[in-house]
């Protein structure tokens, strides 16, 4: 009587949320507190294109860091179309390719009302907030599935989230908006669908990989004769406003930032192999945290692939999936330096995958669930102590 009590209890999109909030903020306070209760240094400012005695006032600059890309994100959130690549002492090092993900420092420009010091206040409330929107909206599309709320919390458990909420950077509310995107889809609610996947691939363009499979779908299923599931404006939105954001800004910067950001290609799966077994040795910590890291990622591949043909994940997710693994699997060496490089960059490949998996029968999804789980808890307990 008591389990299915909490069962019930736990079977609603705020349950999980809940659950979520329980889990990081305790992440969030130990980091604070590492920091030195310091808001402005998740930014990690520094670095030779930031200049002390010029940046404004609340903001750290860590003179023995190199920088990250949270200091960019400060930066647009200061003016999110600015002309600028040098204004209050930073200095954007590819101002087309950055400017593209104008998405989240838009955001953080709304939610700290214009107030310079509130800005990193603004930039780590805003990714809490994104993650326990994608722990509520992960519940919807659960129960859209028929299962049991909890099963959501596997896309907010993704290991790689705890590395952009400690340095500001925006591939989580990429994912809310994604997934958000998704639910709408699911409920045919095509211009809402459309509205905020244009907005998830203004936050990171990587995002736009899910358009195009909403587009092939939609022409495979004409080619077919099948019933239509998906509305033109589901893809053509994103993908036209993709394009359209892309001719201003090369005209602005003199360089197309697609042309501008593209990283050289490896062969498949190589860089990811060679990572793996430099890592195998296991002799300190950081070869065991990028161990976990590599067997974790394998796993979720494997599961994916596993339950892919009969998921009831539409054909769409199928295509999104590969062309992630594509794109993961031909990362190039500058990539796998270290987990804050290819994890945030994995982002997608996980939503991917975790929706064929939340498709799929109970087995898959509960390993699935505890294996994530496992490696959040994991790598929680070594990014909180960084500072």
């Amino acid at each position: 009587m008591v389990l299915t009590r909490l069962r019930a209890a736990l079977n609603s999109p705020f349950a999980v949320a809940l659950i979520a909030a329980v889990l990081y903020l305790p992440f969030v306070i130990a980091s604070l507190r590492t920091r030195g209760n310091d808001v402005s240094r998740f930014v990690i400012a520094g670095g030779s294109g930031v200049d002390a005695s010029k940046v404004p006032p609340g903001l750290t600059v860590m003179p023995g860091s190199g920088g990250y890309d949270g200091v960019i994100f400060y930066r647009l959130a200061l003016n999110p179309f600015t002309r600028q690549a040098t204004a209050h002492g930073i200095t954007i090092d590819n101002p087309a390719y950055r400017q593209q993900r104008v998405g989240y420092p838009l955001l953080i420009r709304i939610a700290s009302f214009g107030f310079v010091r509130a800005i990193p206040a603004a930039m780590l409330g805003l990714n809490v907030l994104a993650v326990l929107a994608i722990a509520a909206i992960g519940a919807a599309i659960a129960k859209q599935f028929g299962h049991h709320a909890i099963n959501g919390l596997l896309f907010a458990l993704y290991p790689g989230f705890l590395l952009s909420m400690s340095r500001d950077t925006a591939e989580i509310v990429m994912a809310a908006f994604a997934l958000a995107a998704f639910c709408a889809f699911n409920a045919r609610r095509f211009v809402t669908c459309a509205v905020l996947l244009t907005y998830a691939v203004l936050t990171r363009e990587t995002a736009l990989t899910i358009a195009i499979a909403l587009a092939i779908t939609y022409v495979i299923e004409r080619l077919r004769r099948r019933e239509r599931r998906v509305a033109p404006i589901t893809f053509a939105l994103p993908i036209a406003t993709y394009a359209a954001w892309q001719l201003i800004l090369a005209a602005q910067w003199g360089v197309l930032p697609l042309r501008a950001g593209v990283p050289a290609t490896a062969r498949p799966f190589r860089e990811y192999a060679q990572f793996f077994a430099a890592a195998f040795p296991r002799h300190d910590h950081l070869q065991r945290i990028y161990f976990t890291e590599c067997v974790f990622l394998a796993v979720m591949v494997s599961l994916a692939v596993f339950v892919a043909v009969r998921s009831r994940a539409g054909v769409e997710w199928r295509i999104a999936f590969l062309a992630n693994l594509a794109i993961a699997a031909t990362l190039p060496h500058s990539i796998w330096g270290e987990d804050f490089g290819f994890l945030r960059i994995f982002a997608d490949l996980f939503l991917s995958a975790a929706v064929l998996i939340i498709g799929s029968r109970a087995p898959a999804r509960w390993t699935a669930l505890a294996i994530t789980a496992g490696t959040w808890w994991f790598l929680a307990n070594h990014v909180w102590r960084l500072s």
